[in-house]
């Protein structure tokens, strides 16, 4: 067997690697005889051995190189594919249920509160209102009746008398006119005060009682 034999039988031997591959190999077998030289071609023929025992280890060397990427692939592939996953409806619903014996009587005492409050202040204005109204009017009444009493004292000195009596009954008709205009703007305005005060008592008594009523038919 020559070389040109042996490669031929090589190359026979190599085919079912790839074409680069097996290129690669028969250039790399060309070589080694080229460097040999003509002289020493059967000594090469006789180190190297049978073409089929080169083409054997060429692709037992290939199929090792090809098999580390294969199997990171498949390792790759066999990772488990982990999900991340949100809360479950059925907690969402039992800490609903859990919070609603607690956010009822919250909410609703939150909502006396703030009811509680808003009459307090109505009943503070108020407050401050009536004792506006009552104290102005009764001090000039009795701020003229006092010094029209005291007119009659100083009868002594006519014009001190006079005097002191005019200013007693124009106290007291001051008294007398502030306390009929605070009664008229006590007819027209404490009414719809009154109606709106009660209005709002109302319409938060109503929501409370409709949101008590939706949240007990909630959990029956």
């Amino acid at each position: 067997m020559n070389r040109n034999e042996y490669m031929a039988a090589l190359r026979r031997a190599l085919s079912v690697l790839p074409e680069e591959e097996r290129a690669s190999a028969l250039r790399y077998y060309e070589e080694y005889f080229d460097d040999a030289g003509p002289e020493n071609e059967q000594r090469v023929i006789a180190d190297l051995g049978a073409p089929e025992t080169v083409a054997e280890q060429i692709l037992a060397d290939y199929r090792e190189l090809t098999a580390v990427p294969q199997q990171d692939a498949g390792s790759t592939a066999a990772k488990p594919n982990h999900r991340r996953r949100g809360v479950p409806p059925w907690l969402l619903v039992v800490l609903v249920l859990l919070a609603i014996p607690v956010g009822v009587p919250l909410i609703g005492g939150l909502a006396i509160g703030a009811a509680g409050t808003v009459a307090g202040l109505l009943i503070a204005a108020v407050a401050v209102v009536l004792a506006f109204v009552v104290v102005l009017p009764l001090t000039l009444l009795v701020a003229g009746v006092a010094l029209c009493g005291f007119s009659f004292a100083l009868w002594g000195a006519p014009a001190s008398a006079v005097t002191t009596l005019g200013c007693g009954l124009a106290l007291f008709a001051l008294g007398v006119l502030v306390t009929l205009l605070i009664i008229k703007l006590c007819t027209l305005f404490v009414p719809p005060l009154v109606r709106g005060f009660v209005a709002i008592i109302r319409w938060l008594v109503d929501k409370l009682r409709g949101r008590t009523r939706s949240n007990g038919g909630g959990t029956q």
